[in-house]
Parts: C-alpha cells; structure tokens; sequence
C-alpha cells in the first residue's frame, strides 16, 4: 500500500518507498513461481521482476496521486479558512479554552485532557481519501491526575481524539457525516479512542443540536442507540466578547471577528481596525497573506452589494498599519497570471519553431528518427507535418 511503519509509527511510504515494496511483491511472487515450477520456470522473468515492479509501483503512485488531486478539488469548494487557522494545535488549544468557558460539557471535558498535548491527525493518516475529510482531527492525552495507578503502568499514554467541524449553515445531515468521519479517522486508525466531535457553528440562525443518535429517522425502538462520539456545539459568535479581541493571540483575534460578524457588516466595520491591528505581533509577510485570506473567505459569504464597502475597509485599515493592500494584492495576482500566459505563448512559440525545424529536416531527407531526438517531437507527428 501507501503507508510504512516506522518505529511503531504509521506515515505516508515515499514515492521510491512504493517502487520498492511493489518490486518486493513480484520478486517474492518470483520465488514461489520458481518453487512450484523449478527448472522449467522461464530465465526472461527473471530480469522482468524488477521492471514490471517499478511499472506497478508507478502506477499505484500516480493513481495515489490522481485521488488526492480529486479530493483537494472537491474540498476546494468547502470553507478551509476556518482549517488553515485552528490546524495549529496552540491556536486549536486557544479556541477550545474560550469556547468552554460557556460549554459546561465542553469544560468539563477539558478538565479531563492535557492541551499541550494535543496533535494533529494530518490527512495523510486519516485513510478517508475516498470518503472526505473532517475540517481538523487531533488527538489528545489525558492528564495524569484522570488516569489511575493501574493504568497509568500499563498504559502511560491515554488518547482522546477530537474531531472540529465548522458550519457557516444549520446542517442536518451533519450527524452523519461526522459518524462517517469518526469511522474512517478514528475506528480504522487510532485505536478505536474515545472521541469528542465538536461542531463550530457561525451561520446567522440559532441552531440546537440536539440529535444524540446514531438513527433519529428510525422508530423510537432504534433511537436509543447513540452516537460513537461526545457530540458538542460551539456557537462562535458566544466564544468571546467585544473587549476581548485585544487579548486574544493575532490570528485568532481577526479569523473570531471575521466568522462572528461575517453576517453583520456594521460590526464587522467596527471591530476590523482592533483585529488587524493585533497582526503587527506577526512578521509582515505572514500577516499580509492572513489579511487576504481573510478577505476572501469574507468575499465569499457576504451579500454582492457589501463587498465593495468590505473591500474598501480592508484597504484602509491595511494601509493605516502599512500593510499591503488588497487592491495590491489582486494587482500583484493579475500580473502573475499575465506572466504565466507569457510563459505559455513563449512555449506555444517554441513549439511551432520545432515543428517548422522538423519539416524542413524531413524534407530534406533526414531521417524521422534523427529528426524525433533532436526536436523531442514524436515520429508520427513528424510525418504528419
């Protein structure tokens, strides 16, 4: 397969790791082939087991690579903000603390684990390349003082794993999905742990979850069976105050008043200058690019008549803490495209030239397969000039 154990560990093989493992597979399937049919096993497969090896190992790479391409097309279309932010673990800790603070159930879970601990379950080990992602999974220790003597000698290591998934809209299939994401992340991979699925909710209306079922649309026979996971909402817009943004670390402060206010643009403009503000903590760059990102996934939620206004406050604020502009930054991606569209009419040129080369070669007498090697231009498309 795809994945190597290493030092009790499981991780993505490399792509030479593949290569070697399929080579591995044919040469043992050499030996038995050799066993049962002895002499009269035929010498050529002997040198082919390496070949066809690396041919199978290939090909197992570059469907590898085709299904995750489809995967991060199909996820492009869900909001990866929220992940690119909270996939931090000290920014995820941060997040779950202010949450808890008016989640009873959330706090009292916290109690029970230690978040300098927590991990990120990267996609590469979550084995749902064919059946989607959670936004963020990470596993998590539990603190000493929850763990009693007897455990504690056989097993040092208690995990608890956490699956956050963010909703900018009331979802009812969301149990579901989360289930499927619990068997595929959790189940399959992580020793079958005690799992918390937290929900960050962000969408305009009020929404309870309330459904603690594996089947609620079965009869009542059937709705005793629960879920596999502790099940717990987070309204965003209740995680922090007004007065706190200030205190808040600076990623945190602009992504909490982006996501809480996204469908409140007056109070978007009032709290955007104190977030942006708290990015100067960051180097330049880094804090250029979030402003941006952010802008985007704001550009993306808002009504079509707010943009401009939205647009117009990014820049202003930005250039008050001399940070570059949006209106720069889509300045600055147009003219990449520009260059890249050059780029390729300098190799559409190229190729013509190639081409006008390989006919007058051809004729003039010169043979296809001289002319092939010197214009990389392949025998049938020489003739067919």
């Amino acid at each position: 397969g795809d994945k190597l154990c290493q030092d009790g560990k499981w991780r993505d093989a490399t792509d030479s790791e593949i290569e070697m493992g399929a080579t591995c597979n044919f040469f043992l399937f050499f030996l038995i082939a050799k066993i049962f049919y002895g002499k009269n096993f035929p010498k050529i497969a002997r040198s082919s087991v390496v070949h066809h090896g690396l041919s199978f190992g290939k090909v197992h790479i570059s469907t590898r690579k085709s299904m995750k391409e489809n995967n991060a097309n199909a996820r492009a279309g869900h909001d990866s903000y929220f992940r690119s932010v909270f996939k931090a673990p000290e920014r995820a800790a941060e997040l779950l603390r202010l949450a808890a603070r008016h989640n009873e159930s959330l706090a009292e879970f916290l109690k029970t684990v230690d978040l300098s601990t927590l991990t990120e379950i990267s996609e590469s080990f979550s084995d749902t390349e064919s059946f989607g992602y959670a936004d963020l999974a990470f596993t998590v220790k539990i603190t000493d003082s929850e763990v009693s003597d007897h455990n504690k000698a056989r097993d040092a290591d208690l995990l608890v794993g956490i699956l956050e998934e963010h909703k900018s809209s009331r979802d009812p299939n969301i149990t579901a999905q989360l289930v499927k994401y619990w068997y595929h992340i959790m189940a399959k991979n992580q020793r079958n742990i005690p799992t918390v699925a937290i929900v960050f909710y962000n969408g305009r209306e009020s929404w309870n979850l309330e459904n603690k079922t594996m089947f609620p649309n079965y009869p009542k026979y059937y709705r005793n069976i629960g879920l596999p996971f502790r099940l717990e909402l987070v309204d965003i817009g209740n995680a922090f105050a007004p007065e706190e943004i200030g205190k808040l670390s600076p990623k945190i402060a602009l992504a909490l008043v982006a996501m809480k206010y996204v469908f409140h643009s007056e109070a978007m403009h009032a709290h955007l200058q104190t977030a942006i503000r708290a990015l100067k903590e960051l180097p330049r760059a880094e804090a250029e690019s979030f402003i941006t990102e952010t802008f985007i996934y704001l550009k993306a939620l808002i009504p079509s008549e707010e943009k401009e206004e939205l647009k117009m406050d990014f820049i202003k604020t930005s250039e008050a803490y001399g940070y570059e502009t949006i209106a720069e930054a889509e300045e600055k991606a147009l003219a990449a495209k520009y260059e890249e569209g050059r780029n390729e009419g300098i190799e559409i040129g190229d190729l013509n030239a190639r081409r006008e080369m390989a006919k007058g070669f051809r004729d003039a007498g010169i043979p296809v397969n001289i002319i092939a090697k010197q214009t990389s231009l392949s025998e049938e498309e020489i003739r067919n000039l």
